[in-house]
């Protein structure tokens, strides 16, 4: 096993830019996940069904980052 971490980010970057940026990413780093993320401010905002699932989802990474953390 290596000691190479994880890292994830989300940047917002111009259209444009993004294959040529993977591109560049991909030469300097070994990636392990890419994937660009839809918009869904609109649905978000529109949507009771939407805004409780995406609750969920933040409940579920929250509870388990804390068991993460405890059991390290």
């Amino acid at each position: 096993m290596d000691d190479n971490i994880k890292v994830n980010i989300t940047l917002e970057i111009n259209p444009l830019d993004v294959v040529s940026f993977e591109g560049w990413l991909r030469d300097q780093l070994k990636v392990v996940d890419f994937k660009i993320l839809p918009d869904t401010t609109n649905l978000y905002e529109s949507d009771p069904v939407f805004q409780k699932m995406c609750k969920g989802v933040r409940d579920a990474q929250k509870a388990r980052d804390k068991y993460y953390n405890e059991k390290r």
